[in-house]
C-alpha cells in the first residue's frame, strides 16, 4: 500500500547574502557561487511497504460475448421435404425446424399391419385349439365305448380309433405350437421394422435443442443435403461463449490457471481443443479464434467484452514492490529503501513483473519502505 510522509530536508549551505568575491585584477570579480538546494523542503513522498503475496505474470487478451451456434444437421442423406424455419426466427427447445421428404416411413401403417397380424394370429390359434378341443372330446368319447363295449372284435375297432385320435391330437397340437413360434417370429420382424421406420422418421427431423435464434439454413423444399452435413444454424443465446483472436494450445496449457473478466468480474472458463496437425501449424494455418466456453452458469448479454487472463510464473509468497518503485538503468535495477527521512539506493534482483507489482528476489526484505514514483 502506497502511504504519503512528509520530509523536511535542511540546506546543505546558503550564502546568498554574503557572497564571497575576489579581485583577480583590476575591475575584475570572481564568480559568485550558489549551492544547490537537495530536495525541496516540505515536499510530499509516496512509498509503500514491502510485502509477500502469492503472484503471477498476467497475459491478456480482449475477446467477446457471443451465442453459442449449434450446427444442426440430418443423419441421411435425401431432400428437404420441408424447411418450417428461416433467419432470424426465435425458436424453442424441442421445435421441429425441417424434415426430410423420407419422413413419411409409414411406421402408422407399419403399426396398423402389426396390429391386424396380431388379430389374425388370434384367431387362427383359437380356431386350431377348438380343433384340438373337439378332438379331445371325441377321444374321451372312444374311450367311454370302448369300457361299455362286450363285443371283443368291437373293442378291438374302438381301441384303433383311439389310438389314431390321439396321434391326431399330438399332430394338431405339435402343429399349434410350431403355428405360433411362426406367428412370433413374424411378429419380431414387423416390430424391427416399425423400429428401423421410427428411427428413419427420427433421422429425417431436426429438432431444435435450445431455445435461441436461427441464424441460417440450408434451403428450402428440394433442397439436397448430405447427413453430417449442417442444414440449420440456431444460436444458443442462454449458453453463450467467449471469442477470442486464435491462442495457441501451448501458451493456454502452460499458464498456471485462466479467467475471463466481464465487467470487473471474473469467471471460470475452458479453452475449447483445436484439431491443428503439425502441417497445418507449420504452414501458418492457423485457426482465426479460439473459443472459450464457461465452467458455470452465467447471466451475460451477447455482445459485451470480455478478457480472457492468463496467469504464468506463479510464485505463492513472493516478496513484491509496487512496479514504479523500480528503477532500471541498462542492466541495473535498483529501489530507494527508506531509512528514517532518507532516501537509501538498493540494488535488487527482480523475478516475475507485471505492470501493477514486480517480484523481488534479493536486495529487500518483507516490512521494509521503499520510495515509489509519482
Amino acid at each position: 500500500m502506497v502511504k504519503k510522509s512528509r520530509l523536511l530536508w535542511g540546506i546543505a549551505a546558503f550564502a546568498l547574502g554574503a557572497a564571497v568575491m575576489s579581485l583577480t585584477g583590476c575591475g575584475e570579480k570572481a564568480e559568485v557561487k550558489v549551492p544547490e538546494l537537495i530536495e525541496p523542503v516540505g515536499i510530499d513522498v509516496d512509498t509503500a511497504v514491502v510485502k509477500k503475496m502469492d503472484f503471477s505474470s498476467v497475459e491478456s487478451f480482449q475477446g467477446e460475448i457471443v451465442p453459442n451456434i449449434k450446427g444442426l444437421y440430418f443423419l441421411s442423406s435425401g431432400n428437404i421435404g420441408k424447411m418450417y424455419v428461416s433467419s432470424g426466427q426465435k425458436v424453442k427447445k424441442g421445435q421441429l425446424l425441417a424434415t426430410l421428404s423420407s419422413v413419411n416411413s409409414g411406421v402408422n401403417q407399419l403399426q396398423k399391419q402389426l396390429k391386424e397380424k396380431q388379430k389374425q394370429n388370434k384367431e387362427e390359434n383359437r380356431i386350431s385349439q377348438c380343433d384340438i378341443d373337439e378332438m379331445r372330446e371325441e377321444l374321451q368319447q372312444l374311450k367311454s365305448q370302448k369300457k361299455k363295449e362286450k363285443n371283443k372284435a368291437a373293442k378291438t375297432g374302438l381301441e384303433k380309433q383311439i389310438i389314431e385320435k390321439e396321434e391326431d391330437i399330438a399332430i394338431a397340437a405339435l402343429r399349434l405350437s410350431q403355428q405360433k413360434e411362426t406367428q412370433a417370429l413374424e411378429i419380431k420382424h414387423m416390430r424391427q421394422d416399425i423400429a428401423q421406420a421410427r428411427k428413419q422418421t427420427k433421422e429425417s427431423k431436426l429438432i431444435s435443442p435450445v431455445n435461441g435464434e436461427i441464424i441460417s439454413t440450408a434451403g428450402g423444399s428440394g433442397y439436397m443435403v448430405q447427413a453430417g452435413v449442417t442444414a440449420v444454424n440456431v444460436a444458443d443465446m442462454e449458453h453463450p461463449r467467449i471469442r477470442a483472436a486464435y491462442l495457441a494450445e501451448s501458451e493456454i496449457a502452460k499458464a498456471s490457471s485462466y479467467v475471463a473478466v466481464v465487467n470487473g468480474k471474473q469467471y471460470r472458463v475452458k479453452a475449447e481443443e483445436q484439431e491443428i496437425s503439425a502441417m497445418d501449424i507449420e504452414m501458418g494455418n492457423l485457426p482465426a479464434n479460439t473459443w472459450f466456453d464457461f465452467v458455470d452458469a452465467v447471466n451475460l448479454k451477447v455482445g459485451d467484452s470480455a478478457t480472457i487472463e492468463l496467469y504464468n510464473d506463479l510464485a505463492e509468497g513472493a516478496l513484491v514492490v509496487p512496479s514504479n518503485a523500480v528503477y532500471r538503468v541498462k542492466r541495473q535495477s535498483y529501489v530507494y529503501k527508506m531509512q528514517g527521512d532518507v532516501k537509501v539506493k538498493t540494488d535488487v534482483t527482480l523475478g516475475t513483473k507485471t505492470d501493477a507489482y514486480t517480484q523481488i528476489l534479493t536486495g529487500l526484505k518483507e516490512g521494509d519502505v521503499v520510495y515509489v514514483q509519482d
